[in-house]
């Protein structure tokens, strides 16, 4: 049995012939994946842990295979038998879905809560002033936000663990669509009075900053994704500052910038408020293309809910204002 569990793969002796699976059973397994929880999937779907727990089981013995991997972790992790079937049973329920709206002829009502995954910079420097514009049109959708490295970002909308995300960079995947919101650019970030203003005014080269001690965000970063790749378009490498220190939070590394610990590459809308209160100093790097845009994305092969697809739309038409 531990082979087959390994393998993904289910025998049993009295398995009837034919397809079984029902709605219920692909809605169960969908909220599990969502939600990473069977006794919140069940509080989703108004049944008990174990009616959820029945129909997962019903349907892996009616595929053949576990969907689920119950042994390593508290919470159920998909198996890879579980990833596969997880775009296919997102597309039945999009037709389910379809099919009722069209011959209801009507939406339904755009209430409840839209989970979100956002990159550090569009989570914490944008994303609020986008919820406070929505909730005062729309007070009935509540948010769920999670601040996270963009690469963990875009993992949660692939495995639906998050309706809509927001990053700093574009990863090529046919299940991903992008919705561009703002240009953003990456700028040198200094203490006070470290570089010299007059000189450099404000464009400073890269081997000026080479004597510096760095401070860098971890990987997984979209900011240092960026940041790596434009420094070997231009010969250099990390290991070519002085020294490193990394930080996963970007508060912390404007106070070690302005404790004077050393220099950082981050973006504009992250240090806008420190050095309009004097507390930092920033400038662009003369030889670097550090130019990017923000970014709002969601799993197009998922059918958002009502309260997802309204977020989405509102967005969309108010950038599309500003742009």
């Amino acid at each position: 049995m531990a082979n087959q569990a390994a393998s993904g793969l289910i025998t049993w002796e009295d398995r009837e012939e034919g397809i079984k699976m029902d709605f219920d059973q692909i809605r169960a397994f969908l909220n599990v994946a969502s939600l990473k929880s069977f006794s919140e999937a069940g509080e989703k779907m108004f049944i008990s842990q174990p009616s959820v727990s029945v129909r997962i089981k019903a349907l892996e013995e009616e595929l053949g295979v576990l969907l689920f991997d119950r042994s390593k972790a508290r919470e159920p992790v998909l198996t890879e038998a579980g990833r596969v079937f997880l775009d296919y049973a997102q597309s039945i329920v999009n037709l389910q879905d379809e099919c009722r709206e069209t011959l209801s002829g009507k939406r339904e009502e755009a209430t409840g809560l839209v989970y979100i995954g956002a990159s550090t910079v569009p989570g914490t420097y944008l994303l609020p002033r986008i919820l406070a514009r929505f909730k005062k049109e729309c007070t009935e959708i509540d948010f769920n936000v999670n601040i996270l490295d963009t690469s963990a970002v875009l993992e949660g909308i692939l495995n639906y663990s998050y309706d809509i995300g927001m990053v700093g960079l574009v990863k090529k995947d046919d299940r991903l669509k992008y919705l561009p919101l703002v240009d953003d650019k990456l700028m040198l970030c200094a203490p006070c009075g470290l570089i010299d203003k007059p000189k450099y005014g404000e464009g400073v080269p890269v081997e000026e900053l080479l004597s510096h001690h760095l401070i860098l965000r971890e990987k997984g970063s979209a900011t240092r994704q960026l940041l790596e790749k434009s420094l070997a378009k231009a010969g250099y490498e990390l290991g070519c500052f002085k020294g490193i220190t990394f930080f996963n939070s970007m508060e912390g590394i404007k106070q070690a910038v302005k404790e004077g610990l050393g220099v950082a590459v981050v973006s504009k809308l992250s240090i806008e408020d420190m050095c309009r209160s004097g507390e930092l100093e920033s400038f662009a790097i003369s030889d670097l293309n550090l130019d990017r845009q923000l970014y709002m994305l969601y799993h197009h092969k998922r059918v958002l809910g009502p309260a997802a697809q309204k977020f989405l739309e509102f967005v969309a038409q108010e950038f599309t204002k500003e742009s």
